[in-house]
C-alpha cells in the first residue's frame, strides 16, 4: 500500500489559516481550560482564578480559536500592586500550536492591559526545568531579577490535596506608556 496516497489522491501538505483572538476569559471557557485532561487536576485553581477575575483581582486572557481557548495568560493584579507590578502566571499555549506567535500575542495583550491600568512593571516565574520558556521571555524584554523557592498547594477534583515544589527564575520587564 502506498502510504502517500488515498486512492489516487496524494496526501499533500496544506496550510490552514484561522483567526485567533485574544479576549477575557468567560465562565463557559472554564471546562475547556483543562485542555482535554492536560490540566484537569488544576480545575480548582482555574475556578478560583476566575472568581478572582470576577472580584477585579485578576484577569484571565485566552487566545480564542473558533470558540476554544488555545492559549492563556493569567494576571494577578494584587500580588505586587504596591510596586505597580502585575504578576503573570499560567502562560501557556496548546502544545500543537506552540511556536506560531500565539504566546507572544498573549504576552503583548497582558502587558497592554497592565499599562492601561497604570502598572509600570510586570513579573513572572519560570520553572528552572523550562529554559526554552526563559529564552522566550528574554526575547520579549524580560530580565532575570531573582529566584523563588517554596511550594504551593491545590485540591484535585477527587478531593486529594497536592503540594508542589517551586523552583523558579523570576523575570521582570518595565512597562512603557505609549
Amino acid at each position: 500500500m502506498n502510504t502517500e496516497m488515498i486512492g489516487s489522491t496524494p496526501w499533500a501538505p496544506f496550510t490552514l489559516s484561522a483567526p485567533v483572538r485574544v479576549r477575557i476569559c468567560r465562565r463557559e471557557d472554564l471546562p475547556a481550560l483543562e485542555w482535554f485532561g492536560l490540566f484537569t487536576e488544576h480545575r480548582e485553581i482555574i475556578r478560583e482564578t476566575f472568581e478572582s477575575q470576577e472580584r477585579g483581582k485578576a484577569v484571565m486572557l485566552v487566545a480564542d480559536l473558533n470558540g476554544f481557548p488555545v492559549g492563556q495568560v493569567w494576571i494577578n493584579l494584587t500580588l505586587k500592586q504596591k510596586e505597580t507590578t502585575g504578576a503573570l502566571w499560567a502562560v501557556r499555549v496548546l502544545p500543537c500550536l506552540q511556536n506560531l506567535g500565539i504566546g507572544a500575542r498573549l504576552m503583548a495583550a497582558a502587558e497592554q492591559l497592565l499599562v492601561e491600568q497604570g502598572y509600570t512593571g510586570v513579573e513572572l516565574g519560570v520553572e528552572k526545568d523550562n529554559p526554552g520558556a526563559r529564552r522566550f521571555y528574554e526575547r520579549l524584554g524580560y530580565r532575570l531579577t531573582g529566584i523563588a523557592h517554596g511550594e504551593y498547594q491545590y485540591t484535585m477534583p477527587d478531593g486529594a490535596s497536592m503540594t508542589m515544589p517551586i523552583d523558579e527564575w523570576i523575570l521582570r520587564k518595565e512597562l512603557m506608556r505609549e
